[in-house]
C-alpha cells in the first residue's frame, strides 16, 4: 500500500511540473489562419517550451476531432515552423501517415509512409543539397516542390495490398495520383533509389504527354507534347519569376506601396493579405483581398499588384501554367 501511494506521488508531481511547462496555444483553419476560440478551428497547435538540456520546442497539433495532427520538436516556430528531429503525422482517424526527420527544416535522413491500413507505403532517403538557386516559390502548384533542398532517394515502395514495386533502391514505379477532377501518372525505372533511363506520362488537368531521360535521378532532358505541339525542357518546373528575382519583388512592394492620406490620419494600420495568380503570358490577375484592414489600405494593396510589370511565367514541364501566390502588405506607422 505504501509503494503504491509513493509512486502516485511521483505520478501526481510530474504532472505538475509537466503542467507548468510555458505553452502557446494556436487555434488554426486549415488554410494557416488564425481564429479565436477552439471551436471554430480545425486544427489546434501547441508549442511548448524545451526540455531540460534541449533547446528544440514540443510541438503537438490535433484535429478539431481531438485527433493528433502532428508530433515533433521545432528550433524555431515565428513566422513559421522549423522542424528538427523526427516528426510524425497522422490522419483525422488519428492513424499514422508518416515518420519524417527533420534537419534545420528541410527532411534529412530516412522517412517512411504509410497506408490507412498501417502497411508501409514508401521508404525515403533525404540528402540536402546547397542549391542557392533564386527561386520565387508560388502557393497551391506543384511548384511547391521547390520549397525542400533535397534530393531524395526511393528505398522501398509497395502498394497498399503489400505488392513490391521497388526493393532495395531497385524496381520499376508507375506513380499515379488521383485528383477530384484529374488525374497525373509518371512511369519508369529506379537503380540505386534513383530515377533511371526513360519515363513516360500524362497530365489530364494541363491536357499533355511527357517523355523524359534521367541520369542518376537527374533530368537530362524532357518533352511534352499538347495541342499537338512539342515544348523540350531541361527542367520539370520553373516557377515564375519578377524580374531580377525574389529581391528585385521585395524592393517594388517596398517603393511602391504608399500609405493613404485618409488612413494615416485617422491612425488606421495592420495587415492586409492579398493573393493573385501570375497567369500563363506572366500577368498578375485575379487579385483577391484574403484578410482585410479597411478599404482604403485593401484598394492600396490591389493597385500596387496591379502595376507590377509582366513577370517570366512559371512552367510546368515546359508549358506555360498559373501560380497562384501570397503577398501581405503591412501598414504601420
Amino acid at each position: 500500500m505504501q509503494l503504491r501511494l509513493i509512486l502516485l506521488f511521483s505520478f501526481l508531481i510530474t504532472l505538475s511540473v509537466h503542467a507548468q511547462k510555458a505553452q502557446n496555444v494556436y487555434f488554426l483553419k486549415n488554410n494557416g489562419d488564425r481564429v479565436l476560440i477552439k471551436e471554430q478551428a480545425d486544427i489546434i497547435r501547441i508549442i511548448e517550451e524545451p526540455d531540460s538540456g534541449d533547446t528544440r520546442f514540443k510541438l503537438y497539433e490535433f484535429y478539431n476531432n481531438s485527433k493528433r495532427k502532428t508530433l515533433g520538436h521545432l528550433i524555431s516556430f515565428e513566422p513559421t515552423l522549423i522542424y528538427d528531429g523526427v516528426v510524425m503525422g497522422f490522419d483525422s482517424l488519428g492513424k499514422r501517415t508518416e515518420t519524417v526527420n527533420y534537419k534545420n527544416g528541410a527532411p534529412f535522413g530516412l522517412a517512411t509512409y504509410f497506408y490507412p491500413n498501417g502497411k508501409i507505403k514508401r521508404k525515403t532517403e533525404y540528402i540536402p543539397t546547397n542549391s542557392s538557386a533564386n527561386q520565387m516559390i508560388g502557393l497551391n502548384s506543384s511548384l511547391t516542390s521547390f520549397l525542400f533542398k533535397t534530393n531524395s532517394k526511393i528505398i522501398f515502395d509497395s502498394d497498399s495490398s503489400g505488392t513490391i514495386n521497388i526493393e532495395n533502391g531497385k524496381g520499376h514505379l508507375k506513380e499515379i495520383n488521383k485528383y477530384k477532377e484529374f488525374e497525373v501518372v509518371e512511369e519508369g525505372d529506379y537503380l540505386d533509389g534513383m530515377k533511371t533511363g526513360i519515363w513516360t506520362g500524362y497530365d489530364t488537368q494541363i491536357g499533355y504527354t511527357f517523355k523524359e531521360n534521367y541520369e542518376v535521378n537527374k533530368l537530362v532532358s524532357g518533352e511534352s507534347v499538347k495541342d499537338g505541339k512539342t515544348y523540350p525542357y531541361i527542367a520539370s518546373m520553373q516557377p515564375p519569376e519578377y524580374k531580377g528575382g525574389q529581391k528585385a519583388w521585395n524592393n517594388f512592394i517596398a517603393s511602391t506601396t504608399k500609405y493613404p492620406a485618409d488612413a494615416l490620419r485617422n491612425g488606421i494600420r495592420g495587415t492586409v493579405k492579398t493573393s493573385f495568380v501570375v497567369d500563363k503570358t506572366g500577368n498578375i490577375v485575379d487579385i483577391v483581398i484574403e484578410r482585410s484592414v479597411e478599404s482604403s489600405l485593401d484598394e492600396e494593396a490591389k493597385r500596387v499588384l496591379r502595376y507590377s510589370s509582366r513577370w517570366e511565367p512559371g512552367k510546368q514541364r515546359g508549358i506555360p501554367v498559373r501560380v497562384k501566390y501570397t503577398q501581405s502588405f503591412n501598414f504601420a506607422f
